[in-house]
C-alpha cells in the first residue's frame, strides 16, 4: 500500500484529466473479449498487469472502475531503449525517463444485450525517484486504438459466425 501512496503522489497530471477512450459493444462474454484482446496484443509484446500492483490500483482509482460492476484487462508492453532514448531526447528539458510501458485498460461492463468496452491508453515511466503516469490525446493513439477495438470486434463476431 505504501508504494500505492509513492506512486499517487508523484503522478504528474493523469488523475484529474479526461483521458481520451474509445468505446463500442460487443456481442460477447468477458472471458472471450479478454482471450480475444491477448490474442490480438500478446504478439506485440504486451503482456497481463496483475491487479495487485501499484499501477493497476492507481489506474481503477483514477478511472473510478467499480470491480463489483465490471470486469478488467489491463495489460502493458515495456518501450524499447530506442523508444526511451527518443522520448528523453524530444523531451530534453525534464528529468530523464526510464522503464517505460504502454498501458491498455480494456473496461468490459455488462450491458442488457452486450459488452460495453471501454479502451483507455497511457503511459508510465521511472522519472526522478518516482512514477510519471500520463495519457496521450494525440490523434495517432486515439487512431490505434480505434482500430484496434474495431479489429477486436470483427475477430470476435468473425469467430461466433464460424460457430
Amino acid at each position: 500500500m505504501a508504494t500505492a501512496a509513492v506512486l499517487l503522489s508523484c503522478v504528474i497530471g493523469g488523475a484529474n484529466e479526461k483521458p481520451p477512450v474509445v468505446q463500442d459493444l460487443i456481442h460477447a462474454t468477458p472471458a472471450k473479449i479478454k482471450k480475444a484482446a491477448l490474442a490480438m496484443l500478446v504478439p506485440d509484446g504486451y503482456t497481463i498487469d496483475s491487479d495487485k500492483t501499484a499501477l493497476a490500483m492507481f489506474v481503477s482509482q483514477a478511472y473510478r472502475i467499480d470491480s463489483n460492476k465490471a470486469a478488467v484487462l489491463r495489460i502493458s508492453r515495456p518501450w524499447s531503449s530506442e523508444e526511451i532514448s527518443s522520448y528523453n531526447t524530444d523531451h530534453w528539458t525534464i528529468q530523464p525517463v526510464s522503464n517505460c510501458r504502454d498501458v491498455l485498460t480494456l473496461i468490459l461492463l455488462p450491458g442488457d444485450q452486450a459488452i460495453s468496452v471501454t479502451m483507455r491508453l497511457g503511459n508510465t515511466c521511472h522519472a526522478d525517484g518516482g512514477w510519471r503516469i500520463w495519457t496521450s490525446e494525440n490523434e495517432k493513439d486515439v487512431q490505434w486504438m480505434q482500430n484496434t477495438l474495431a479489429d477486436l470486434k470483427a475477430k470476435i463476431e468473425k469467430a461466433d459466425q464460424r460457430h
